[in-house]
């Protein structure tokens, strides 16, 4: 059975004082929780197996999940606070089985999840990085050390990892202390570009919606996107 496992260990800074006690995945996005709105969602498509991987302030996550009653399965992998992304997977690993999808608990996508792992099977990849466009909203352009400028290029458009995968099993169980040791993202960063040399990295390509924040103005233009896209659904 193919878990789902949320990473909820952010700390929600730069969200403001209100937010600043909270984990990231416990600020609300139209009422509720965008950990809420991330299991909802699973759930709605027959996915009901999820390893929440905690961390700074683990007891908040550990009391909504207790108190909300969701109608699945829910398994804590607490991996301390100063943990990096890479060693809070690698510390779950034993709740799962051949594989699992991962993903940012402060960040909300309406992806397919059958499609998403049936390519990543096809692929025969160790992992697969979910993906979007975006448009860069200048002019780039290159300057020579002589400030002689050799290109510029009219608001060029960009793909960028958008906080979702899949791994494999194997591949985390084959993860060493020269990249869990590296600080917060960055040994995710390596095992992504040591997996692009091996040619075991996959890209799945989302168009749809995709809800990240990091400061309080982040927050409200993605609680109008999100508003926005539900309201649209229902029509």
């Amino acid at each position: 059975m193919n878990k789902i496992v949320i990473l909820c260990g952010g700390r929600g800074t730069r969200l403001g004082p209100q937010a600043s006690h909270l984990s990231k995945p416990l600020v609300l996005l139209n009422g509720k929780p965008v950990l809420q709105h991330t299991i909802d969602f699973y759930i709605s498509k027959g996915f009901d197996n999820f390893v929440l991987c905690t961390g700074f302030n683990a007891e908040a996550i550990n009391n909504f999940i207790t108190k909300h009653k969701f109608d699945a399965r829910i398994e804590f992998s607490d991996a301390g606070t100063d943990a990096s992304i890479l060693r809070r997977i690698y510390a779950a690993r034993d709740s799962i089985e051949q594989r699992a999808i991962v993903t940012y608990g402060d960040t909300f996508i309406n992806i397919e999840p059958e499609d998403v792992l049936k390519k990543h099977i096809q692929s025969r990849a160790e992992a697969t990085i979910t993906v979007a466009d975006i448009r860069s909203p200048f002019g780039l352009i290159k300057v020579t050390a002589d400030s002689e400028v050799v290109s510029f290029e009219e608001k060029p458009i960009f793909t960028y990892f958008i906080g979702h995968m899949v791994l494999e099993r194997k591949l985390m169980d084959g993860l060493g202390t020269d990249l869990l040791s590296l600080p917060d993202g960055e040994g995710l960063v390596r095992l992504f570009q040591r997996l692009i040399n091996l040619k075991k990295i996959n890209a799945y390509k989302h168009s749809g919606l995709n809800i990240t924040f990091n400061t309080f103005y982040e927050r409200q233009k993605a609680e109008e996107e999100f508003i926005k896209f539900f309201t649209e659904q229902e029509r």
